[in-house]
This record gives C-alpha cells, structure tokens and sequence, in this order.
C-alpha cells in the first residue's frame, strides 16, 4: 500500500526513536522506582474466558521480544533503539523491514515496570506514530476465513499484548492519567477508519486495525478499557474517555456481526479447533447457552476480579521497591532462548468474530447485576451505554445468533429491568435509554420481556390515590394482570407469586437481603422519573405497528395481559393531571398540560395517526407465516370467556368450570378408549395445570377434595418423573399449587403423588409405601429446614434416622437420602403464593422464560385488520383526553393542532368502521371549546349590535363576534367541528344538539350566511327572517275599505316591517378586524354546505336533528311559560310565581321552526316520522298562540299548513291533516285575524292539490269554519272567496283536469252559509261606511266606489244565483225525493238570497231581490213537477218573510235618502211578488189545489195591503201587477165577482169566501180596482175572457 504522508517513514520513525533516546538519556534515574500495571485491574477478567495462554505461540512470541532484549536495565532497553537504528540506516523502503521489529523496541518499554511515566507515554505516542502512518503499508486485503499469520497481524498481536501489560511507576495521579490517555488513544488509532486495499486491484475500502487482530487480541483491548472503567480512583476524564475507546472497539465489532454469517462462523471455529486445540471460546459460548446455571454459579463465573491484580493497582506512590525486588519482578518474566524460536514459528491467522462479541456481552451482561456487590453504579452506567452502543450498532443482527441473543433475553433483560428501579438519575436515565434499544432492535425475540416491561411501567406510574377521573373513565378500571407474569418488583405483599388484580411489587433492590417493597409502600414517582419512563415508552411505541403488536401478542393471547387496553386506560388517565389536589382543595384539571402529560398524549395521537396511515393504504400485508387473524381474533374472544370463568373459579371454583366448560374453554377430546368421567377430568387437569390466571390455593383445595379423586389422579398423572429425584419430583409437582392446610387432603396428595411416581420404577425406592413416606418427609425436612423461626436444623443424620425401615422393612441409601438433604437445603421447594421477595422474582423469571420458550417470536406487522377492534374499545377515551388537552391548552398553539389533527383522524377512523357514537362524541367535545354555545342563563337575546361596512360587506359587531375572532382555539375549533360535521352528516345523532346551538348563536349574532336566514312564504315567496319585530299597532278587526291608501298602509302594519333604524355605536377598528377575522374563519367553515346537506339527511339522522332543534325551540318559547322563578317574600319563604304575559319576539324561534319545516319539507318521503316532532311543538305553541309575538304564531301556521301540504299526499296521514285543521279552526278570533291570510293561502294550496282531501262532510265543516273565520279580512277573504267561486261553479263530478274541489252533498251547506256570511258583510261595511259618510263634514271627499267588501258581497250573490246550474246535478247524485231534494239544494240558496234583499247595502238588496225573481221563475226550479207544498214553501219561508223583514227596514230607516232605497225595493218586492204568485198560480190551477191557491192569495193580498198602504207611488207601480194577478185569478175561475142583479148567483161557497176577503182587502188600498180589473158579468161568452188570459199573463 502506498505511503499518504510527505515525510518519509524512515525519517519519521528515526525521529521517533530520537524522541524517546532522548528522553532516556536525560532521566538517569527512570527506572528506580516500583512498578505498576495501569492496564490490568478490578475489571472482569476477560483472559479466563479467552485462549489459554500458557506455551502458546503467541504468548511466547510476545514474551521472547522482551526477552531477547537480554536484561532489564536500561542499557537493555537502549539497545533495541540501537539495533532499530542501525537497521534503518541501509533501508529505503521501510517494508522491507518486520513490522514487529518496528515496533519491538517501543513496546518494550511500554511493558516494562522500570519506565518512568513520561517515558512510556512517549513511547506510546511514538506507537501511536507508528500504528497510524507506517503499519498502513503492510496493510492485506482484510478476510473472514482463515489464513497465513502475515508480519502485520504479529505485530498487531504483540502491540496488543504491550497495552495490556503496560506498566510504570506512579508519580501522580495526574501523569500516570495522562499515560493511560495516551494509551487510550494508542487504542483509538486501532480502531479508527483506515483505507484498506480489497480483492479488487486498483479498489480502496475503509476498514480498521481490527479486521487484522484474533479473538484475543480485540479482548485485551477490550480489557484495558474495561479495566480503566473498574478503577474508581481514576478522574472521570479517563474513564470518559475509556468508555468511548471500549465503545468504538464495540461499535467496529458489532458492525462485523452484521457480515457474520452462520456457515462462516462454524467453519472458522471447526478450522481453529484443528490448529489451536486450547482454544475454548466456542465450547464455554455453547455451555452459555445451553447450561442453564443457577445464580450461585452464575455470579462465580462473571469475572470476578483477581485477587493478585487488584494488589498490583499503584500503590508504588508510598515509597521506591528496592533493586532485588525489580530484578525479581523482571526475572520472572524471562524464558528461556531456545522456547523463542519455536514460539516464532509462523502460524494461521483466525480473524476475530463471534467468540469476542460472546465475550464481551457475557461480561457487559455480568456487570449489569444489581445484586452483585463488586460493581459500581459507575461501572454499571459505563457497562449500559456500551450495550447500549452495542445494540444500536448491532442489536437486529444480535437477534438472528442463539449464542448471543439467550443472554441478553435471559440475564440481560432481568438485570437490565431491575436496574430500571434505580434511585440513582443516572442509572435511571442510561438503563430506560438501553431499554428503549433494546426494544428497539431486539423486539421480535422480547415478546414476553416487553409485556413484563409495559405492565410494570403501566403499575409503577399508576399513582396509588389518582386525581379524579373524568366521567368517561369511571366504569373503566385496569384489567387484571396475568398472575403468572413475573414482576419486576418481587413479590405480593401476602408473599404470594401471583399478584391479585395486577399489582406488581417494586423492582428487588441492588441488596441481596433486601425485601422489596409493594407498589402501595412506594414513594410516589417523582416527575422527572414519570417523565422518564413515559419518554422511554414514547420511544419504543414510535414504530408504527407497536399498538398492533401489542393487540396481536398480548391482548390477543390467553396467556397475556391485555396489554393494549392497559395501555389506553393508563396513557388516556395520563393526559388528565395525577397531582394531588392543591391547598385550597381545588384540583389541576385546568392548569394546562406538563412534560408527562404531553408525553402521553403524544403516545396516543401517534397511535391514532398510525391507524388513519393504515387507512390510507400505508399497511402491511398478513404473512402466512404469522397466526391466522381469524385465529387471533377468535382467541380474543375466547380469552374473555377465560378471564371470566377464571374469576369465578376464583370465587368459587365450581360455578367457574361449569362455566368454562359450557363455553367449550375444557372440552373432552374425543375417541379413546376412556370413560366419558374420565376423558372430562383430564380436560380439567389439563386447564388447572396450564392457567396461570387460577388462584393456586383455591386448586389444591379443588383438586384435593374426596369427591375429586379422579381428578386428583389425571392432575398428577400429567407429570412426567422419570429420571428424576423425589425432591425434585415433589419440587415440580409443588409449583403447580399451594398444598392445603389439613392432614387428609395432604394424605390424599401425596398418596396420588406416591401412585405416580412409583410408576416410573424409582431405582431406590422399593414400593408405593415408601414413596408415600418419602414424599411426606421431603415435606417436613423442607419445613424445617427453612422455617425461620425453626433454630435446631435437622441434620442429614436426623433425616436418616427418621427414615430408617421404612423402604420395604430396609433402610433407604445413605446417599441417595443425602442427595434429598443436599436437594433440599440449597434449594427450598417454595409453594406458589410464598414466592416473595429475591425468591419470588427469580421464580416468577424462570416461569417468564420457560413460557418464553413456547411463545415463538413476537409478530410485527402493521396490519390494519385489528383497527377496528382497537378502535371500537379506544376511542372514547381517545377523544376525551384530546378534548381535556385542547380545552386546557388555550395558549400551546403546537398541542391544539396536534388534538385537532387527532380529532379529525378519529373523524376518517369512525366513518370508515360505521361508528355514528364516535362523530357524536368529537362534536360534543369540540362544541365547547369554540365558545359558540349558549352559556348565558336565560339564552342569548337579540340586541341592537352595531353595523359597518368593511370590505364591500356589512359586518355586525358584536361581543362574541370580537371574542370568537381573538381566540384561535375556537376558530380552529369550529373549523374542525364543521368540517367534520360536513360530509358526516349521516352519522351524527346527539352531536346535532350542539350544532344547532352553535347555528342559534351565530343566526343571533347575523354571523350565518343567507340561505341559512330565508323563510318560505305562501304570499311573498321566500324572504329572510326579521331580526326585530315591528313596533305593536293596535289592528282593528274589521278596517275601513280603502284604495291606494288602504294598500300602503296594509304594507306597513305588515308583520314583516323591519325598521331600518341602528344603534349607533362606538367600534374600535381593532373590533372590526377581529370581526372580519371571525366572518373569515366561518366562511372556510362552509356552513352553506353543511345546511345543504342537514337538509338531505336520512331518517336515521334526520330524526334526532329534528328532536334537537325542537328542544331548542322549547327552551326559548313553551319551557319558558311553563319555567317557575323562585321569589322570596318578606318572610324569606319561597314563592312560586308563573310566567304570564306575551313574551317579546324571539327571532331564534323563528329560525328553528322555519329550519325544521325546511328539513320535514326537503323529506317528504320521511313525512310520517317527523311529523309527529314538528306538529307536536307546533300545535303546544298554537295553544298559548296569545302568549308569543303574532309574527312567531304567522310563522307556525305557515310551518303546519307547508307540512299538510305534504300529509294531504300520504292517504294514511290524512287523519292528521284534519286534526291540524282543528288545531287551526281553534285559533282565538283576535289571532285567526292576524294570520288568516296566510292561513287562507295555505287551505287553498292543500284544496287545489288535491280536491279528494276533504271528503267527508265533518272534514268539510273544518275547512268551512277556517273560511268563515276570514269573511272579516280584507285580503284573506279575498283567497276565500275565490275557492267558493269555483266550488260553487262545480260540483264534485268536475273532471280530473281542474284544479280544486266542487261542491258535493258534504260541502254544500257550508258554502251557501259561507257565501251568506259574505253577502251579510258587505251590508255590515255598507252600513259603517254610510255613517263616515255622515259624519264627514264636506260631502265631495266621499268615496263613491262600492268598496271590496261589497264587491265580495255582490260576488258571493253571483256564486249563489249560478248554483242553479250545480243544482239539478247534485240531486241527481244525491238520489233524494222531490220534497227533500229541494229542501237541501234549492231552499238554503233561495233563504239565503232572500235574506240578502234586505241587505243594508242597496246593491246588494237590488241584486239579491233580480237574482231571487230569476230563481224562482228559473226553468231549472219549474222544469220540474214541482208540488204544491214546494211552492207553499216558497212563499212561507222566502218570499213573505222577505217582504215582512222589508216593511221593518222601511220603518227603521235612519235618513231620506234610505228610506227612498228602501221603498225602491219595497216595489220590486212587491212587484216580485205578484210575479211569483201569477206563475205559480197557474201551477197550482193545474194540479188542482184550488184551496191552496185561495190561501196563497190571501198572503198576497195581506201583505200588498200592508206594503201599498199610504204609499202612492208604490200603489200605481204595484196596480199593474195585481191587476194582471186577479185577472188570472179570475180567469181560473178562482176569484169570480158575484152574477148580476137578479141573476142567480152560482159561485161556490168557497169562490164567494174568496172574493169577499180579496175585496175587502184590496178595496182598502185601492178603491174600485176590482171594477176596473174585472168588469160586471155581461152577456158575452165566457171564452172570450179565457182567450185574453194568456197574453195578459204574459205581459
């Protein structure tokens, strides 16, 4: 290889030679003093593990180039520095030189005990020199196989021997650490990165020293640093730097281990058999691994410091050894000449590899044990951080060699855990860093060390007396620990080996005589160990799958704890502060989160992180090679029905195996030649053998019992004593149980015992009877050996006396009874629950690794098939302790994303699993931390907030407005609420409570977008809901008619009138920004489309939001009025008092009812589920209607008649329809007015939908009276009248295509009354009109138009008059009789049109009197045979009542001008009258009632007589008309004047009654009219007077 440096190495190394000669020469007197050896010391020996060096040739070789020097004076140690010298001067190329001759004459001086300090830390900075610019060009091509010992691998092992031998004098302690520091970077130039030649010409690697060196020569290495760490003398600087050169040396080691491969190792070991027969290192690592020793012999065989070394430590200091004492020293160094030669011989070179890295954990391992009083704490901490080195460097590559991976498993792990209990920070800090490593790289071979290591972490920083829990953790507790788990803290405090719900006793103390404390004795953890520890498992839970391996490895196993659900339960308790409460008695549940809290938090977000990464696709695929899923799934199954009969077996033995045998965890195998009772216990023995969760008294007590002997005998029958001593036998029988109290259950044991173990044949024992005996003194001589309270110990000769005879009549073998003794007196057999203490540990342990054996290597796997299990048991507890860290967290902007993002991951978890609790959960808890609930007592009211413009947009700034925009918490809150809200609507149930509370709160602060404030209308379409109700106006029921003016003014009492009017108010620009910042976090909130999709919900969801805005809607309006208000009186006795008044318009109730109807709207088809919610409230509000504001009533009518719009659709809803109606119909008067427009507006759209929604006639009555309710209203009855008008323009049979019902037998009577009502109110408004009018003082301001009411009246006459064409039709359908028939269609009509001829309003009289004459004299009322009691009751019942109402309102009348109208109509009555007669006589004429029609005439006459009596006018315009009545009558022959004198008279009686009575009266009102009208009786024929009828008739 090639020299790098500009200095030639042959200059270099004379200048090294002349540096040390130097010094030499100026120090006469260096080599007085006595010696000491710096590199040997307390430390383990590592020789007595390696090669035996004894007459090898590498021990002679290193020996001969001190001897060879020929003394020890020196002038023998110059003269190699003389011999160096002279060689050097004919050399130009230095490697043609030895390295071991190089470098002979310096490592000389390093070994011998004559140089003084200064020199030999020359020496070693001139090797230092050497090592790192002139050995590099002897450099090889390193390899792993075995090959010719080259001249730099000698010298290599020569300078490695120097080191270890290195001694000198003692000066101070300050030189003799300078000489050990240079040694040390001797040491450090060894190992440091060289380039390397490799097999490729031309190729450089990097490679180091020790891919040159053996086994041997890296342990003397390793020895001189761990031998500079033992001395506690030394300055920390030394042993710093000690610590680092060991731990390069292993970090270069465990780098090769990770090349090393299986078949190498084997065949360099099998090679360096054949050449090095001494060489053991393999054999002891075997034994290591397969020996299992006991800790007696463990401890003798960890490097124990020799004696003689720890004697030649610097103690030279004291005084100078005289010259015979150094020749001595040096003589016993020398051999002789003639070995040198032979030990120079070249041999095979074996590179180092697995035995040193044997070696070196053996020992690392070794001084890790607590219990062993010869290691510091020091050298404990140096032997953690080199092991901790070496698994950071090699720890996966450690896992795949048994050699080493057993003891790190075994005695790593249980010295490495207890030394986690430390006091010392130190320790404390360095064994939890090597432990995370270890974890770390090492996990898959650690399953059941790392559920020991959780469960004691999870116990030892469980506080004894913890803080309140929050409610979601109440009926949570930890689950049980598996008892057969060893605890790291010894034993139970009842000495028993198997805790009781999962209490794990503190680590055993480094003191083999100290007795460990329970948990409950501790001191409690103080915070930086909590933190600590909890930052330790931070690092091991950092691997993505550590929660599923957990699930998978523990909770999984029947075998295990569960260590995943402890897990949440301990870190979701750690989030919440465990302190104890403060002086004051308050608690720290709001003082914000510290390190520990954070800490595991932080454990729980990467969990939840994880999950939503595997839901995202970053998951692994299940190996075939792992368990089945299915499997592990349904053993998590089964264990709970174990964990549950193994508590009740705990309980009571029996109810538990009952049932565990019903749900199959002992079930008998099938087959066999057994008996069922049999094949039944052996399943049982086997459960009772093999659970570890199972109270070991309680199974001796079991299986000892009388009635139990069958099981007793499968018990014991399951063991298998062949080969194996009594004591032994009874030692492995007695782990399994506790051995009762009483003598027969004992009896009935051992004699099983001595059944079963004599059937193995037992070569010194000769029948079942001794083995009884046997067994029941291995029983006593164990009680009395180890009893402390026993002082007098049986000896081996009392045993052997107690014994004697009883071996079939013989004496047992004295030593085969001497064994027992000896078995039994170094080992006691301990009974489960006496396991404490050391003992109890060391039993617990042994117990871990034989399980250990059978468990197989953990699985890991970041599978995402067990997130949903995990998820569904985790994660209420998850998001209350993110909502415990985000509520208390206000200022740590870091912890509030963090809870934030773990939210929103739980959000993707829950949709993905269908979990609707989980959403419901997330928005309860994130609700009250954005500040927008209602958290004032009486709710949030409207106020007069001030308005500005801002950014082309009208900001309302409001307190919470400027409070929401300063806090970031609550916006990032709300964000995160309403993004997940958005898109999960579906899923969410009780969370709507809070989402609608929120809406209330932003709808009252006019923060919520538009669409969100409209409100459906049946007049004016969709409008926005009024933040204030307009100021009240008195509305009188019925209102003057009027034209634009009425108009306007109508517009401006509307309900909907909003003043513009705005408090003006001070706002600072700081509270407008943070308003703007408020408006701008709720626009990303996307509240538009969260409504969008409320309004699409499915019924599962739809419901609960409904229920949810209705208990809103309560709170505000009905809770109110029912709400009580406790007052005290003057005696301090509480006083009821109900609320009583209207309570002032509440804009929110408008926005929750208008959202609900919006939402039973936009579902239609869900209609008959949420009907019930809405109507409910409805109709509680329509009830009170006099205690809310009329726009809130407006808005509830409109709401119920939009949602019968929808029920009149479902035919088995309309029941509800009609009982909405009736709510309707029962209204107070004062509010039907204020809403009967819109109440009309919604009837009609329910009738024009749908003409068969009202059917029947009761149904009909309840329209009919909501009608009626609106005659009043001036622009309601408008919508009234219209839908009369077409029902009265149709009739029921109309065809499918027009719109509204018809009239129908049902209806019938109820629009005539209706069309009534109208006609009756225009007279009414005639009436009041008519008295402005005369009160006005100027007569040309009156108004001459008729006005709308009479409009409607005149319009009602008009629908009545067109019944007739209705009519015919309904009786047709009606099938009623002729006299029946007209008493329900003609006669209601006719009374009611008759009733309006003396309507007050003149129009209506004079309409109604020429609609009363065309009905009448209608050929649809005579077409048919109409009979003579019909046309009696025309005039009975219409027309002579008309005309008596008449001549009432005549004498009545108040003014000229109404008197002259009313006479006007008093003609047309008359003369109306007289038509009617003349038409109808004819009728009668012909049906031949001639006293029926003398009757009628008589009406007649009577009230002409009384209309035309005095008036004149009326009695010229009426004559016409009577004239052509009694001509008729006369031509009948009804009124037949008497015959001429003298001739005879031959009317009849009843004709002259008749003319008498007609003359009598109509001579009273106009004298000689019948003269006039009928002439004397002449001679000319009776025809001619018959032929004239018809054409005055006519006329």
């Amino acid at each position: 290889m090639s020299y790098s440096a500009d200095l030639p190495p042959v200059t270099l190394l004379l200048q090294e030679v002349q540096t040390v000669t130097s010094a030499m020469r100026r120090n006469q007197r260096w080599a007085s003093t006595s010696s000491s050896s710096y590199a040997s010391s307390s430390s383990p020996s590592l020789r007595s593990h390696r090669l035996g060096r004894q007459g090898s040739v590498r021990s002679g070789s290193r020996r001969g180039a001190r001897g060879s020097e020929g003394g020890v004076d020196e002038g023998d140690l110059m003269d190699g520095f003389v011999e160096l010298r002279r060689t050097l001067s004919g050399v130009k190329d230095i490697t043609a030189l030895s390295p071991l001759d190089i470098c002979a004459p310096f490592l000389a001086l390093i070994r011998s005990p004559l140089t003084s300090g200064p020199i030999t830390s020359l020496s070693l900075s001139s090797l230092n020199s050497i090592i790192l610019s002139i050995l590099p060009l002897y450099l090889t091509p390193p390899s792993l196989e075995i090959t010719p010992l080259t001249p730099l691998q000698l010298s290599l092992t020569h300078i490695t021997s120097a080191l270890s031998q290195c001694r000198f004098p003692s000066s101070s302690p300050q030189q003799d650490e300078l000489v050990l520091i240079k040694l040390l970077k001797v040491i450090d130039s060894l190992i440091a990165p060289i380039p390397v030649p490799t097999p490729t010409e031309g190729l450089k690697g990097i490679g180091n020293m020790l891919d040159h060196m053996g086994d041997e020569s890296v342990c003397e290495l390793l020895e001189v640093g761990l031998g500079m760490l033992a001395r506690s003398r030394l300055g920390e600087g030394v042993r710093n730097s000690a610590q680092a050169s060991v731990q390069g040396i292993t970090r270069v080691c465990f780098v090769r281990l990770k090349v090393l491969r299986p078949e190498d190792v084997e065949r360099l070991l099998g090679a360096n058999e054949g050449v090095q027969p001494k060489k053991v290192i393999n054999e002891e690592s075997q034994e290591q691994v397969n020996e299992e020793k006991s800790p007696a012999e463990e401890k003798d065989q960890v490097g124990n410091v020799e004696p003689e070394k720890e004697k030649e430590i610097v103690e030279s200091r004291e005084g100078d050894t005289s010259k015979e004492e150094e020749k001595k020293a040096v003589e016993e160094k020398k051999e002789p000449a003639d070995k040198i030669a032979v030990e120079l011989t070249p041999s095979l070179f074996t590179p180092y590899g697995l035995p040193t890295i044997l070696e070196l954990l053996r020992v690392l391992i070794a001084l890790l044990n607590p219990n062993d009083q010869a290691h510091t704490d020091s050298m404990r901490l140096s032997a953690l951080a080199i092991l901790n080195t070496a698994l950071e460097v090699g720890g996966s590559s450690l896992g795949n060699w048994p050699e080493l991976r057993e003891g790190v498993r075994d005695e790593g792990c249980r010295y490495l855990f207890q030394l986690t209990r430390s006091d010392s920070p130190s320790l404390l800090a360095q064994s939890l860093r090597t432990t995370s490593t270890l974890f770390s790289t090492l996990l898959p071979q650690l399953k059941l060390q790392l559920e020991l290591f959780l469960s004691y972490l999870i116990d030892r920083l469980t506080p004894p007396n913890p803080s309140p829990i929050p409610p979601h953790l109440l009926g949570r507790s930890d689950p049980p620990s598996r008892p057969g788990t060893p605890s790291l803290t010894g034993g139970s405090t009842d000495g028993r080996a198997t805790p009781v719900n999962g209490e794990k006793p503190p680590i055993d103390s480094p003191a083999p005589s100290a007795t460990p404390r329970p948990l409950s004795l501790l001191p409690p953890v103080p915070n930086e160990t909590k933190e600590l520890m909890l930052d330790t498992l931070t690092q091991i839970a950092l691997r993505p799958s550590f929660m599923v391996d957990c699930w998978v490895n523990f909770d999984c196993s029947t075998e295990s704890e569960d260590i995943f659900e402890r897990l949440m339960t301990f870190l979701t308790r750690g989030v919440y502060p465990s302190g104890p409460p403060k002086g004051d008695g308050s608690t720290n549940l709001f003082d914000g989160l510290d390190n520990t809290q954070l800490l595991s938090l932080e454990i729980l977000l990467s969990f939840v992180s994880t999950m939503a990464e595997r839901l995202d696709g970053s998951e692994e695929p299940w190996s075939p090679d792992y368990t089945g899923y299915e499997i592990l799934i349904e053993q998590k199954s089964r264990k709970g029905v174990l964990l549950t009969g193994a508590s009740l077996f705990n309980q009571k033995p029996k109810t538990g195996l009952a049932i565990l045998e019903k749900e199959g965890i002992i079930s008998p195998e099938a087959g066999g030649e057994e008996t069922e009772e049999d094949k039944k216990n052996l399943a049982i023995a086997r459960f009772l053998r093999s659970s570890s969760r199972l109270d070991k008294k309680l199974v001796g007590e079991y299986i000892s019992r009388p009635d139990q002997l069958g099981l007793l005998k499968a018990f014991i029958g399951l063991f298998d004593f062949k080969g194996k001593s009594i004591a032994d036998a009874m030692r492995e029988l007695l782990e399994t149980f506790r051995l009762p109290g009483e003598a027969q259950p004992i009896a009935r044991i051992t004699e099983t015992f001595a059944e079963h173990f004599f059937s193995f044949k037992p070569a010194e024992i000769v029948d079942q009877d001794a083995v009884y005996v046997l067994a029941y003194s291995v029983i006593m001589l164990n009680t009395d050996l180890h009893n402390p309270q026993n002082r007098k110990r049986m000896t081996i000769e009392d045993y052997k006396k107690n014994l004697r005879g009883v071996n079939g009549g013989k004496d047992f073998d004295p030593e085969y009874l001497a064994s027992i003794h000896e078995s039994i007196k170094k080992r006691e057999i301990i009974l489960p629950e006496e396991h404490a203490g050391q003992h109890g540990f060391e039993y617990a342990w042994k117990s871990l690794m034989q399980r250990s054996r059978t468990a197989g290597p953990m699985i890991i796997c970041n599978t995402a098939v067990f997130d949903e299990a995990m998820f569904k048991l985790s994660w209420r507890p998850l998001i209350s302790s993110f909502a415990y860290a985000f509520t208390t967290s206000a200022q740590d902007e870091h912890v509030i994303q963090k809870a934030i993002t773990g939210f929103r991951q739980c959000a993707s978890l829950a949709g993905h699993f269908r979990l609707l609790e989980v959403f419901d959960t997330i928005v309860q808890s994130l609700s009250s931390a954005t500040g927008l609930l209602d958290e004032t007592e009486d709710g949030y009211q409207m106020s007069n907030y001030p308005s500005v413009e801002k950014e082309g947009q009208t900001l309302t700034v409001s307190p919470l407005s400027i409070r929401f925009g300063q806090s970031y918490r609550s916006q990032l809150a709300t964000v995160v609420l309403f993004t997940i809200a958005n898109g999960n609507g579906s899923a969410i149930r009780e969370g709507w409570l809070s989402i609608f509370e929120m809406f209330q709160t932003l709808f009252l602060h006019q923060l919520l977008p538009t669409p969100m404030l409209q409100m459906e209308d049946f007049l004016a379409g969709t409008t926005t809901i009024p933040m204030k109700a307009s100021a009240p106006t008195p509305q009188p029921e019925r209102r003057p008619e009027g034209g634009l003016l009425s108009t306007l003014s109508s517009y401006l009492l509307s309900p909907y009138g909003q003043s513009n009017e705005v408090l003006v108010m001070e706002t600072s620009d700081e509270d407008v920004e943070n308003t703007l910042v408020a408006v701008d976090c709720l626009s990303s909130c996307k509240l538009e489309e969260l409504y969008a999709e409320i309004l699409a919900l499915n019924v599962e969801a739809l419901l609960p939001a409904l229920r949810a805005i209705r208990f809103l809607a309560e709170s505000r309006t009905t809770a109110k009025l029912q709400a009580r208000s406790e007052v005290r009186g003057e005696t301090g006795s509480p006083v009821l008092v109900r609320f009583e008044g209207q309570l002032p318009y509440d804009p929110a109730c408008v926005f929750h009812l208008e959202m609900m109807v919006s939402l039973a709207s936009r579902s239609k088809e869900n209609i008959a589920e949420t009907w019930p919610i809405i109507f409910e409230y409805i109709s509680s509000l329509l009830s009170s209607a006099q205690s809310y504001s009329v726009l809130l009533i407006e808005r509830a009518v409109v709401g119920l008649l939009r949602l019968c719009l929808i029920v009149s659709e479902k035919p088995k809803l309309r029941d509800q329809l009609y009982i909405a109606l009736d709510v309707l119909r029962s209204l107070p008067s004062t509010v039907l007015n204020s809403v009967s427009e819109q109440l009309m507006a919604g009837v009609a759209r329910i009738l024009e939908k749908d003409k068969s929604v009202v059917s029947s006639q009761t149904e009909w009555n309840l329209v009919i009276a909501l009608f009626r309710a609106t005659v009043a209203h001036p622009e309601a009855s408008k919508v009234t009248l219209q839908i009369v008008q077409k029902m009265a323009s149709s009739s029921g049979s109309s065809s499918a295509g027009e719109s509204g019902p018809g009239l129908t037998n049902d209806n019938y009577s109820g629009t005539v009354a209706l069309l009534d009502e109208f006609a009756t109110a225009a007279g009414a408004a005639a009436a009041n009109r008519s008295q402005q009018n005369r009160r006005s003082a100027s007569r040309q301001n009156q108004n001459t138009s008729l006005g709308p009411t009479v409009e409607r009246g005149l319009t009602a006459l008009d629908s009545l008059y067109e019944l007739r064409n209705v009519i015919p039709g309904l009786i047709a359908k009606s099938g009623l009789g002729e006299h029946e028939a007209f008493n329900t269609f003609w006669l209601p009509p006719l009374l009611v049109i008759g009733k309006q001829c003396i309507n007050g309003c003149s129009q209506i009289r004079q309409r109604a009197i020429a609609y009363l004459q065309r009905l009448l004299l209608s050929t649809q009322l005579l077409s048919s045979n109409i009979s003579a009691e019909i046309l009696l009751i025309i005039f009975d019942k219409i027309l002579f009542p008309v005309l008596d109402e008449l001549l009432k309102s005549s004498q009545t009348a108040q003014s000229q001008t109404q008197y002259r109208e009313m006479a006007e109509t008093r003609l047309k009555a008359c003369t109306l009258l007289c038509k009617i007669f003349l038409q109808y006589v004819i009728k009668l004429v012909e049906y031949g009632n001639p006293k029926v029609v003398e009757g009628l005439w008589v009406g007649v006459l009577d009230k002409l007589e009384r209309f035309m009596r005095g008036e004149r006018d009326l009695m010229n315009e009426a004559s016409e008309s009577l004239k052509n009545v009694v001509l008729v009558m006369h031509s009948s022959n009804l009124l037949v004047p008497p015959p001429a004198t003298g001739t005879e008279d031959t009317r009849t009686p009843e004709q002259r009654e008749l003319w008498d009575k007609s003359v009598e009266r109509i001579e009273r009102v106009l004298p000689g009219f019948l003269d006039e009208a009928i002439p004397p009786p002449t001679p000319a024929p009776a025809s001619a007077v018959q032929t004239q009828q018809p054409s005055e008739g006519q006329a």
